[in-house]
């Protein structure tokens, strides 16, 4: 929503290379977020998952802020498919 935020994480997994997970300990938005990576036949699946929990603006303006959040992890996760599979220019 043309909002930069800052915030301050905390790990919470670390098993590399199969799993990573984090969680805010400061800033606006309390969240957490966790990233599977397992081993398919023909590459590798990533399967992200997270939550978090709006507040003062964000709250009224709850539905708009999911949506932007969501098109802004599939722009950056397609973007790192992309990468990671040599495609890019």
């Amino acid at each position: 929503m043309g909002r930069e935020l800052e915030s301050i994480a905390e790990v919470t997994v670390w098993d590399p290379p199969n799993e990573y997970g984090w969680k805010s300990v400061g800033g606006p938005i309390p969240f957490e977020a966790n990233q599977k990576l397992e081993s398919k036949e023909d590459g590798t699946l990533l399967t992200f998952s997270g939550w978090a929990e709006l507040g003062g603006f964000f709250k009224v303006a709850e539905g708009l802020v999911g949506q932007q959040l969501e098109k802004q992890m599939d722009k950056d996760l397609t973007g790192l498919k992309v990468y990671m599979e040599g495609t890019h220019e």
